[in-house]
């Protein structure tokens, strides 16, 4: 790898630091009001200003910003990062703090691309539309769009006579970003063919990743365990986090990151333990599903499903299999069934709540001729 690749992925790992701790800044200092109820408290409060970049639709990226002042003095802003070429919502900044402070995030990004101001019926409207048309293609917009989204409060797109199209020359153009991961552009290639096809959508190789680091002889991503194991470190910097199953994550800041990011950090601890896997990818999420069931606590009954089967001597680790062997039945039901089963979520939490250290041994367990995966 060449120092100049080095550099500049280390430099995109700084990037993600400081936009995480701007995130986990803005959490500390509001964690006492849930974020879909404090913006619907400040979408109340009188506009400050709406912008937009100038040169989005020209570039294909850039930000829009809405901010309100609050009757107590403080402001509170949503920043959307938009790609209009392709991802649609790729981020989201939400601030609540004095206006200096507010008017300095502002200016820096007005430094980086000109902004100017923009209609808030229609800057809703640019955003309810390019949600729409980033989903047709298979692209969800960001986590936090829909709870920043409330900022806009009675604001009516429907006022907004302008039109917007997406896209480069008609067609979706995957441009990588200075924050994006190669797992991360791996995921969205893969969506955008699965719902648009092999030709579907158009994909701009930059100088950061040389098609040989991107591309194999097939046009399939190819994986690099150099690459992987740089990519893994980047992501649990990032996220201040590394997934160990027989360790419980903590629920709060588990729930704070991106599904995606679950996903890689479970990625990222299988291949740190070197378990080889038919499919990582699948397992993974597996294991992310069972970890955000036990975030929630009695909601289901996983939790106290893997501390029944840790008292009945499996570790955590086998305690995970164990849940997600009965998830992955229930999935497979789901999806071979003929006709719609609304008894089925009822089924799957009496199979958790019957599952035992023995039952899953017998089926599963390394006394079945299976290794743990």
């Amino acid at each position: 790898m060449s120092n100049r690749h080095a550099q500049r992925r280390a430099a995109k790992a700084a990037r993600r630091k400081k936009l995480l701790a701007e995130r986990r800044k803005v959490a500390m200092a509001e964690k006492q009001s849930p974020r879909a109820e404090r913006m619907r408290r400040m979408a109340a409060a009188p506009i400050h200003c709406c912008l937009v970049n100038e040169a989005l639709f020209e570039v294909g990226n850039g930000n829009l910003l809405l901010a309100r002042k609050a009757a107590d003095g403080r402001m509170g802003l949503a920043a959307f990062m938009l790609d209009v070429y392709c991802v649609g919502v790729k981020d989201v900044i939400l601030r609540l703090d004095d206006p200096a402070e507010i008017e300095r995030v502002i200016a820096t990004l007005g430094d980086v691309q000109p902004l100017t101001e923009i209609d808030t019926a229609c800057a809703r409207k640019l955003l309810r539309d390019l949600v729409g048309w980033s989903r047709s293609i298979g692209l969800a917009p960001h986590p936090d769009y829909a709870g920043a989204e409330l900022l806009f409060g009675d604001v009516a797109a429907d006022a907004c006579v302008e039109n917007f199209s997406f896209g480069k020359d008609g067609r979706p153009l995957l441009i990588p970003g200075p924050l994006d991961t190669r797992a991360r552009i791996r995921q969205r290639i893969d969506a955008l063919r699965r719902k648009l096809g092999e030709n579907g959508f158009d994909f701009a190789q930059l100088d950061e990743f040389d098609d040989d680091e991107i591309f194999d002889d097939d046009g399939d991503i190819d994986p690099d365990e150099g690459f992987e194991a740089e990519i893994d470190d980047a992501v649990e910097s990032v996220t201040g986090m590394r997934y160990d199953p027989d360790l419980a994550p903590d629920t709060a800041a588990w729930l704070e990151l991106d599904e995606d990011d679950r996903i890689m950090l479970a990625e990222a601890y299988h291949r740190r333990a070197g378990i080889d896997l038919p499919n990582l990818k699948a397992h993974a999420m597996i294991h992310v599903i069972i970890e955000n069931q036990v975030a929630l606590g009695d909601e289901l009954p996983v939790r106290r499903a893997i501390e029944r089967l840790m008292s009945q001597g499996l570790d955590r680790h086998d305690a995970v299999h164990a849940v997600g062997s009965v998830l992955t039945a229930y999935l497979h039901d789901l999806m071979t069934a003929d006709a719609p089963q609304p008894d089925r979520l009822e089924d799957y939490k009496e199979a958790v709540e019957r599952l035992t250290a023995e039952s899953w041994r017998a089926e599963f367990g390394p006394d079945a001729g299976d290794e743990r995966p």
